[in-house]
This record gives C-alpha cells, sequence and structure tokens, in this order.
C-alpha cells in the first residue's frame, strides 16, 4: 500500500482542477460576426449613450482606447488629442458622461464608409457641428474569426 501525504494529495488535486480549467477560461465569450455589424452596433450604443451595454460580448481585447480630437486646435497644440485607456466600455461611457454638461456635447455619427485595412470610416463631407462630439472612425483587429475593437477616434465639434 503506498501512503501519500494529505498536502501531496491536495497540491495533485489543485493542479489538475486548475489544469482542466484552463480551456474554459480561454475560450473567448466574442460573438463571431463581420466587422462591419460590429462596428454599426458600436455606432448605435455610442450616439444611445450605451456603450456600457455591449461589455456583455467584449467587442475589444485588454484595454480599449480612445482618442478625442480637439477640432479648434492648431496641428502641432499639445491640447489637440485627449487620449484615455479603458477596461470597459461601461468605463469609458461613465468617462464620456463625466464630460459633459446639461447633456453637451450631443453625440452624432456621420454616414458609414468602409472598414478597411484595420479602420472603419465615416464622411465628413457635410461639416461638422459646434456642442457635438463625433465618431470619427474606428481602428480593429479580429482574432479566432472574432473582430474586435482596438481604438474609438471621436472628433469634438467644441
Amino acid at each position: 500500500m503506498i501512503m501519500i501525504k494529505n498536502e501531496t494529495l491536495v497540491t495533485a488535486v489543485a493542479v489538475i482542477l486548475f489544469g482542466l480549467s484552463l480551456p474554459v477560461h480561454a475560450q473567448s465569450p466574442c460573438k463571431k460576426q463581420t466587422i462591419e455589424d460590429l462596428v454599426k452596433t458600436v455606432a448605435e450604443s455610442y450616439q444611445a449613450k450605451t456603450l456600457g451595454s455591449l461589455d456583455a460580448q467584449k467587442p475589444y481585447v485588454g484595454k480599449l482606447r480612445i482618442v478625442i480630437e480637439n477640432s479648434l486646435a492648431e496641428d502641432n497644440a499639445r491640447d489637440r488629442f485627449t487620449i484615455k485607456w479603458f477596461t470597459s466600455l461601461a468605463r469609458a461611457e461613465t468617462w464620456l458622461k463625466s464630460r459633459e454638461h446639461e447633456e453637451m456635447p450631443g453625440r452624432n455619427t456621420k454616414p458609414f464608409v468602409q472598414c478597411a485595412k484595420g479602420v472603419c470610416t465615416y464622411n465628413f463631407d457635410g461639416g461638422i457641428v459646434h456642442n457635438t462630439l463625433y465618431l470619427k472612425k474606428i481602428t480593429y483587429g479580429a482574432r479566432g474569426g472574432c473582430p474586435y475593437i482596438k481604438t474609438i477616434y471621436l472628433l469634438d465639434g467644441d
């Protein structure tokens, strides 16, 4: 009869359970869809101020970046861009709302143009309006057949 110490048995069971749980955690909860469908969903949630509702499908990997461009700033101005990193769209939404005063600036999207070479763009031919924060472009990637958002670029109409 082989005697195994309790500590050794507990350690062995813990290692086995940990090993069995890895494949479950490695699977992504992403939704398989086209990048165009994902960008459309992001744009609708952005305008409705409900970006946090997208966290369930986690359309990003790691941290998500938001870049706001000040439309009135000079090209080389230090305050031309505001850049923030977020661990969730809910946190990004909270930050965007914290920048509002009496629900301004409003949010808007221009007509969608295309997604190509990692960038989805919008048509700004019609100009922009004061007190509006526009969805300018979205950069993306794909992992395991699932598109994900890297950066959301916004244009502040000031």
